[in-house]
């Protein structure tokens, strides 16, 4: 726990020493929101997990509107049974949580080059990009049986990102994406390649404040 303390205090301070040396070229602020989660591959189903994300990012424009930005960010996501599946299906009450350290890298288009009205669409982004993902701990919790379970579950893994994201101002913003795992977290020793693993299915709300000028 303590080098993932001291990993997200080191990147901030690469990224104020980006704003301070090439605040031209380089944007930077700090993302945070929630989370809501399922896991592909258990019994369970529906974005009943809630979680949360935060962390720092950088953006770098390579062209009039396209854009690249790294985030380092904290991220709690899992799997929840509904109450429907416990009373209707009679299965056992479940709480999955999984903690995260994810490095996104996100290819970035603002619709700038598009306008409605005479307004410029340069406040609408959309993003696409892959997620490593590092799993620091694990636990579960079955019909009130909990346990820390960090063995079973991956410690590396990789999630397929899309996403959408609106600027308010110069430096407030709100994101959403859809995350998905592209390998898998866990294997269940099942047969069969699909039926074998376990994937993080996410949907994820975001405000963000950029420190830095505007990114769009």
């Amino acid at each position: 726990m303590k080098k993932t303390v001291f990993s997200f205090l080191f990147f901030f301070m690469l990224l104020s020493g980006a704003k301070v040396a090439v605040a031209q070229s380089f944007n930077g602020g700090l993302i945070a929101g929630a989370t809501f989660c399922q896991v592909d591959g258990d019994r369970y189903a529906g974005y009943n997990q809630l979680g949360f994300t935060a962390g720092p990012y950088v953006n770098l424009p390579v062209g009039a509107h396209f854009s690249v930005q790294m985030e380092l960010k904290y991220s709690l996501l899992g799997a929840h049974s509904s109450i429907k599946e416990v009373t209707e299906y009679n299965l056992n009450p479940y709480s999955l949580r999984l903690h995260y350290v994810e490095i996104p890298l996100m290819l970035r288009y603002d619709l700038g080059y598009f306008r409605v009205g005479g307004r410029s669409l340069d406040f609408i982004t959309l993003e696409a990009g892959v997620s490593l993902d590092f799993r620091m701990r694990a636990t579960e919790d079955v019909n009130a049986d909990y346990q820390v379970t960090t063995s079973r579950w991956n410690f590396f893994s990789a999630t397929g990102n899309v996403g959408l994201h609106f600027a308010f101002n110069d430096h407030l913003g709100m994101g959403a994406r859809f995350m998905y795992s592209v390998a898998p977290i866990r294997f269940t020793g099942n047969p069969g390649w699909f039926y074998n693993q376990y994937y993080n299915k996410v949907l994820q709300i975001t405000l963000t404040y950029n420190i830095n000028s505007p990114v769009r």
